[in-house]
């Protein structure tokens, strides 16, 4: 997918429902807005972008893709209409989920997740390649003259078209995320097989951008949209979740440029049957060519001890989600940094009241590489707690401690012997009582 900035949202489903895609989806599907067919004239002029592209990056065209234009209204209605059909479970789920955000801290109560899920994505999205139909769309109108800002998201959209053709992204994704390693907790592909692909697509573009427009090519499409009368892209998404649908455009190019400067576009073709299996693989290449993976799989399922409680959600935490987490509450870049380092492994775990979604409990479990990288973490995260307001209440000498903050009650159980930490947060102080009623410390 290809966006007006820079700074991008990630695949297309999960950008537009990323909580939603974890309730099993709706009803009835719905259809994709009616792609109308590049115009003629602009038919030829696009189909030499492909041509070029394709040869720069060493892909050939896949000859089954159906393309055309989609107005950005539609795409936009698709969104609402995406969030309309949701069944009422559904929608209840999306209510939890933004209670979820809210009550860590990581969204502000005037947040309005349906309408960031339904609008806000929509209207930054310039272009988009749907897998599952081979449909290449480019948003906009079709009477006008290819833009530079066209030209790149044509570029960057028929890369993916490239990359289905050659290595069959869906039969990739079906094999890794439904492999036993990603079962059991030892890698991340749900993420990063996305990351690949993605950061494959952005290098490919900037590449482009370069040999076409030259090395001054962002100050030519600046100009370009000064001259059009165009604001520059800018988004109100709240930052957690800006950052989080970033990294796929901000990180995951970089993990594959380090490929491209080793072995060229070969090296990157070679990364598809041998993608990257975790987030701290993709900050760190030395991690990828060791193949190191995450070391811990799922923590224990809460949902024994919440009799009349729904298992919401439970996914792997990686070592980008935790930079993201501790940035975003924290406000320190190098805090967040020392936070994530020696990253091993994780779970996000939510659960809501079937009775009541504004009742919610969130189970985060970590571990580290050592004893030092779970310290870094303890000094960061109560630096956290302190930002808010938190009272804290250390129980034992183990450092295991639980806290009330607005909003907000929680605790963290830490395994100094393993490097791992367990918080289990929630939003009322009677939920962690049962959603820690298996910890002697808490008891």
């Amino acid at each position: 997918m290809h966006v007006r900035t820079r700074i991008a949202m990630g695949a297309f489903i999960a950008a537009l429902l990323l909580p939603v895609s974890a309730c099993g989806g709706g009803a009835q599907e719905v259809p994709f807005p009616t792609v109308a067919p590049f115009p003629p004239k602009l038919e030829k002029r696009i189909h030499e972008i492909r041509d070029r592209v394709s040869k720069m990056r060493g892909l050939p065209p896949y000859e089954g893709v159906i393309e055309g234009i989609v107005s950005p209204e539609a795409l936009k209605q698709y969104g609402s209409d995406q969030i309309k059909q949701l069944s009422k479970e559904e929608q209840t789920d999306l209510e939890a989920y933004d209670v979820v955000l809210t009550t860590l801290g990581l969204i502000g109560p005037a947040v309005d997740l349906e309408k960031v899920l339904s609008e806000e994505y929509t209207g930054l999205i310039a272009g988009l390649y749907l897998i599952e139909e081979n449909r290449l769309v480019l948003v906009g109108e079709g009477n006008r003259e290819i833009s530079i800002q066209d030209e790149l998201t044509l570029a960057h959209e028929y890369v993916h078209s490239f990359q289905d053709g050659t290595h069959d992204i869906e039969a990739i994704r079906k094999d890794y995320q439904g492999g036993n390693l990603e079962e059991d907790g030892y890698s991340q592909y749900s993420a990063t097989i996305d990351c690949l692909i993605e950061g494959d697509a952005e290098l490919a573009e900037e590449l482009y951008a370069v040999e076409v427009f030259g090395k001054d090519w962002r100050k030519k499409l600046g100009a370009e949209r000064k001259a059009a009368g165009a604001d520059e892209p800018s988004s109100d998404l709240p930052e957690f979740l800006l950052r989080d649908f970033t990294f796929n455009y901000s990180e995951c190019p970089k993990f594959v440029r380090q490929l491209y400067d080793d072995g060229g576009w070969k090296a990157v073709d070679a990364a598809y049957a041998d993608p990257p299996a975790t987030t701290e693989q993709v900050l760190n290449v030395a991690k990828y060519k060791s193949s190191e993976l995450a070391n811990t799989r799922a923590p224990k399922d809460l949902t024994e001890l919440l009799d009349g409680w729904k298992l919401l959600d439970s996914s792997q935490f990686g070592m980008y989600d935790v930079f993201n987490y501790a940035l975003t509450l924290a406000k320190d870049n190098k805090a967040a940094s020392a936070a994530a380092h020696g990253w091993g492994s994780g779970w996000s775990t939510l659960y809501r009241d079937e009775a009541d979604p504004e009742r919610i409990v969130v189970q985060l479990s970590f571990g580290w590489d050592s004893g030092d990288d779970l310290l870094e973490f303890l000094i960061v995260y109560s630096g956290i707690l302190d930002g808010l307001k938190a009272k804290v209440k250390v129980v034992d000498e183990e450092g295991n401690a639980r806290w009330t903050a607005p909003g907000q009650f929680g605790i963290i159980a830490i395994d100094p012997d393993l490097a791992r930490a367990e918080i289990r947060i929630a939003s009322h102080k009677d939920a962690l009582k049962l959603a820690t009623s298996d910890l002697e410390a808490f008891n």
